[in-house]
This record gives structure tokens, sequence and C-alpha cells, in this order.
């Protein structure tokens, strides 16, 4: 194998080598990556800033007895910076700085020429083969741990975006729920997770992968005031998870609802009623813990509800899409709704109760099944939901969860008007689609 040089070259040099002809910048055997503007545009910055960077890969040849550089590792700073000399991208976020908005020839000649005389390590291998450097290169990219993707976003797009996301992941209460595992913190799992989040607190349900990027880049300037905005809804929202989810009865810790994605829909399902004007301010719980420990016990991929197979489907397949985030988010909405705006849900609910309420009914063996009775007639609901059957709550309850509910005929409705009247001083009627 050839031998070795260590040496520094100013990026003066690379602009000579490449006008010249005697630099190659995509042998066969390096990967077809691009970088994006953000990550070209951040490398500016560690030049501008005269912070170090890691060591280039050559290999120099002599052909003609003239000296040429292939590079073996480090191709995209290389075209990066000869990207920037030649005017092809300005200094856009999420860089901020003196210079946002220049191309290198509006920089002042000073910095120009600062720039020019910044130093880059090199490793260059002499008179070296191919096979050669394809061990070489091969060598040093094996025993490189490949960084996350928000490890990089971390160094392609600091800004106000980052620092939020990095304050919020530090909340006590996402410790003692269990939210996060020690490996999400060490590669700053914890830190996307929280900006995913982020971007579902300022424009609703994402793609995770589509899209998280964009609010690093379009937030990473951003107003203090609007800093303070979000990150204060944020916090509200944990608030209200810990008055729900009480830890001497009901822990989070304890429930699917420290799961990612169950988190992330009721998180945002807590936020839109938050930001509609809505509290749990003197509202009784008990009714809405019950139902959410229905679910914890009962989502489940093979439930004989079709809503709790589709929830627990979509807490697997596709999770982190906007279609499912959006549909879990909506679905958990249905059933906060009846304690936060204490009025019944918008949906139709009498076949999703009905079917839950059949699906539930206790009794095996010794034990008899349970039954519902209608509170006009009492006699015994008999069958799933029909049209036969209306949902109704007491009238004078501050919630409409699916545990405080009761059933009547629709046909006693008529038979017994009189009484109907009578019951309706202390029950609420709601009937199936007209909710």
């Amino acid at each position: 194998m050839g031998i070795w040089n260590s040496s520094p070259h100013p990026i003066s040099d690379i602009r000579d080598w490449r006008d010249l002809g005697r630099l190659e910048l995509k042998p066969d055997f390096q990967r077809r990556e691009v970088w994006s503007n953000a990550a070209k545009v951040m490398l500016m910055d560690t030049i501008l800033r005269k912070i170090p960077m890691p060591k280039i890969f050559l290999s120099a040849v002599i052909r003609e007895n003239r000296t040429y550089r292939i590079v073996i590792d480090g191709q995209q700073r290389i075209r990066a910076i000869l990207d920037f000399l030649d005017n092809q991208y300005k200094l856009q976020p999420p860089y901020v700085g003196e210079h946002e908005g220049l191309t290198f020839a509006e920089l002042p000649q000073e910095t120009q020429e600062e720039f020019l005389q910044y130093s880059i390590d090199f490793n260059e291998a002499i008179n070296s083969s191919d096979d050669e450097l394809r061990e070489i290169y091969s060598r040093v990219n094996k025993y490189t741990i490949a960084l996350t993707k928000q490890e990089l976003r971390r160094a392609d797009f600091p800004g106000a975006f980052l620092d939020l996301s990095e304050e919020l992941a530090l909340d006590d209460y996402l410790d003692t729920s269990h939210i996060f595992t020690t490996a999400n913190r060490r590669r700053l799992g914890d830190v996307e997770y929280i900006s995913e989040l982020l971007a579902g607190l300022l424009d609703g349900p994402q793609e995770k992968k589509q899209t998280l990027d964009t609010f690093y880049q379009n937030y990473s300037s951003w107003p203090a005031k609007n800093v303070l905005e979000i990150r204060n809804r944020f916090i509200k929202v944990i608030e209200n998870l810990q008055i729900i989810f009480s830890e001497d009865s009901f822990s989070i810790s304890q429930t699917r609802f420290r799961k990612k994605a169950d988190f992330y829909s009721i998180f945002l399902a807590i936020d839109s009623f938050l930001q509609e004007g809505h509290s749990l301010e003197g509202k009784e719980l008990i009714w809405l813990r019950e139902d959410l420990k229905m679910l914890e016990y009962n989502i489940e991929p093979n439930s004989h509800v079709k809503a709790l197979s589709e929830y627990a489907i979509r807490c697997v397949s596709d999770a982190n899409s906007g279609s499912s985030r959006s549909w879990r988010t909506l679905f958990l909405s249905n059933f906060l709704a009846g304690t936060y705006l204490a009025k019944p849900p918008s949906i139709d609910v009498g076949q999703l109760y009905s079917e839950i309420d059949e699906d539930l009914r206790w009794g095996q063996g010794m034990c008899p099944d349970g039954v519902n009775e209608c509170y006009i007639c009492e006699l015994e609901i008999e069958g799933k939901f029909s049209k036969d059957f209306i949902i109704i709550w007491p009238e004078d309850s501050s919630v409409f969860q699916l545990s405080n509910a009761g059933w009547v005929h629709v046909n006693c409705l008529t038979r017994e008007e009189n009484k109907l009247r009578k019951l309706t001083n202390d029950r609420q009627i709601i009937l199936p689609g007209h909710l």
C-alpha cells in the first residue's frame, strides 16, 4: 500500500485544483448522496466562524509529472465549498448572522480572503492503486456510526425551533411518564419527538418523514413572543395530562397513552380544546378516566369493535403518517369532548357506544350476562344498536362520557309521553344521528 501524507491546505488550494482540472470529486466507489441547501449553508457558517472540520481523505497520483487528487471521503463538503465560491447559493436560514442573504461574491473583500485562507486538514494517500483506494474508503466509512436524522438536524438547523425542542424534552413529566427510553435520549430521539409535537401544535398532525425538516428551517428564526406562546401551549397540555392521569390512581406511565403514537394523539386533541377556550376546571373526571381505562383495556387489533380495532392498527401500521395521526386525534377528541365541552360528542355515537357496550358486557360461566335497561319501561335492551334505541345522559351532568350514559327505547317516547316529560327533568335525550 502507498504511503500517507497528512497536511493542511487552504480552501484556495482546493479551488485551484478544480480550476486546473486536477481534482476528481466522484470516483466510482463514492456514494451518490446529495446534501440539502441547509447542510451546505451551515458548513459555510462553520468556515466563516473558523471552526475546525473533520479531515478529508484524498489520493494523490502523478500523471504526466503533475499531481492529481481524487477525493476518497469528503466530496460533499468540497462540492458545497466550491458551489459557494461559484455563487450558486446564498447564506439563507438556518444561517443567522451579518452575512445573511449574501453569496460569496457579495461578502466583504476581507471576509472573502479569510474564507479562502481557511485551512482544512487532509490525509493524502500517495500512489495508491484503485483497489487500495476502495479499501481505504471502506475502512473510513465502515466503523463510522451513522448519524440519526435528528443528530443531522442538530447540526444543520440550529436556531429557535431546535432550542425550544431541546428545552421541552427535559420536562420532568416526560420522565415520570416513561415517554422516552434511555436509547431515545442517547441519540436525540426525545428531542425529535418533542419537535414533532411542536409541529403538530403549529400546523396540526404532520407526516413525520416529510415535513419535520421544514419546521426546523422555517422556525430557526422565531420571534421571542411566538416562542413563548407555543411553549406555554405545550406546558398547558402537559398540565392537563397531569390532571387527567392522576399519579395516585391513574398514572399515564401505566397505560398505553405513554406510547408515542397514543401520546401524540391525545396531546394534540387536548390542545385543540384548550385553543377553543375550554378547560377541565370544575369538571368531574371520574367518567372520563373510566372511558380512558375502557380504551386502555380494549384497544387491540382483533377487537370486535371496529373503531377500537382500527385505532390499534393505526398505532402500528403507518403510525406516523398524517392520516393515521389525524384519525387517532379525532377519535380521542370524541371521548375528551364529553368532559371538555360538557356536551355529547359531535358524532353519531350510537353505533360505537352500542358495539363497545355489547363487547364489554361481563358475565362468563357462573355469572349472568350484564344487561342494560330502558329508563322508561325498565325492560331489558336486547340486541345491538339500531334506531330503536336512544342514548341518554343525566341532565345535570357536567360530563357526557360513555361510562355515565344510558339507554331508552324509541317507542317508549311516544307510548309514555307524560312519563318522558318527567324523565327529562333529570335526563337529557340524545337521538342517534342528531348529535
